[in-house]
């Protein structure tokens, strides 16, 4: 249906398709019988849209005839970014909701420069050996920039937590890399299937250990998060995904989303430290008291 709609309407009800995709994935997640909400508006989604369009057009246009103000957009761009990705993250935290209690996100855009632009640039003069600690930079920057009403959330992980991250995939890597290369020589079939499998664990490792990590790191107040994603089973989820959307010309993408985003959750937990109904409570009151900021649109997705 959203699909549908949004070749019909060239594009423009994708902002609604976005609101009641994000509504029914966040209503469906429970947390002690209380569903997420996402509150955004649809109209303030398509004009953010309509400017980004519109200025990519522009871009498109100038650079044809002078390559030179391409040049000065594309570094306009860049020193647009943080203020991009601040404002996308409290657009998104400010309409996601749980308990009557909306989320929030009050970083500044100077300490976006910092973790987006020159934490990356200097990674890069180093022929990525900073990458591992840029990475847990911008982490750490949307972790404990986001707020679950008045009160923010905590980072424990350390740069060292992301270099071993790292650092433990450069062995199977290291390995795989040497079998492909070697058998490239002598089956070049088996050095397909042996490099279609290296992707898959790589991929699979990468992304149960970073997202393990990341949220056995975060805390709200008392009350901790745990997650004990599993290579194996992440890996069986992603090939029999692949194998699936293959098969049915992508057809298969929904069931792929919710079965990729239940694994998830049914192994994220909130390990509750004293009373939760209290904290929610507590939280209410504070919110109201200091009203409600509402967030400029932005709906580009650089959160959690």
């Amino acid at each position: 249906m959203n699909v549908v709609l949004s070749i019909i309407t060239l594009g423009i009800y994708s902002a609604w398709a976005k609101v009641r995709k994000k509504q029914y994935f966040y209503g469906s997640t429970r947390i002690q019988e209380a569903g997420f909400e996402y509150l955004a508006d649809p109209i303030k989604i398509l004009k953010g849209r309509l400017i980004v369009v519109s200025l990519f057009i522009l871009y498109s246009v100038l650079s044809g005839l002078a390559p030179i103000i391409g040049t000065i957009l594309s570094l306009a761009f860049v020193a647009g970014l943080p203020w991009l990705v601040v404002r996308s993250l409290a657009f998104n935290a400010h309409n996601s909701a749980v308990r009557n209690i909306r989320f929030g996100f009050q970083g500044k855009v100077s300490e976006a420069a910092k973790v987006y632009v020159l934490w990356p640039l200097a990674a890069t003069l180093t022929l990525g050996l900073l990458f591992p600690y840029v990475y847990f930079r911008q982490k750490k920057f949307v972790v404990e920039n986001t707020c679950y009403g008045t009160t923010r959330f905590t980072f424990s992980a350390t740069p060292g937590d992301y270099y071993g991250v790292f650092l433990s995939a450069l062995i199977p890597m290291i390995i795989g890399v040497a079998v492909v290369v070697g058998s490239g020589f002598l089956a070049p079939p088996l050095a397909v299937l042996t490099a279609v499998v290296l992707y898959l664990y790589l991929f699979a490792f990468y992304s149960v250990k970073s997202t393990n990590l990341l949220f056995n790191a975060m805390a709200l107040a008392s009350h901790r998060l745990e997650s004990d994603l599993k290579i194996k089973d992440y890996m069986i989820l992603v090939l029999t995904n692949t194998l699936a959307m293959v098969l049915t010309l992508g057809l298969f993408h929904p069931w792929a989303k919710v079965r990729t985003t239940r694994y998830k959750l049914n192994h994220l937990f909130l390990s509750v430290s004293g009373d939760l109904e209290t904290f929610v409570a507590d939280e209410q009151r504070q919110v109201s008291a200091l009203g409600d900021e509402m967030s400029d649109f932005m709906d580009f997705d650089f959160g959690i």
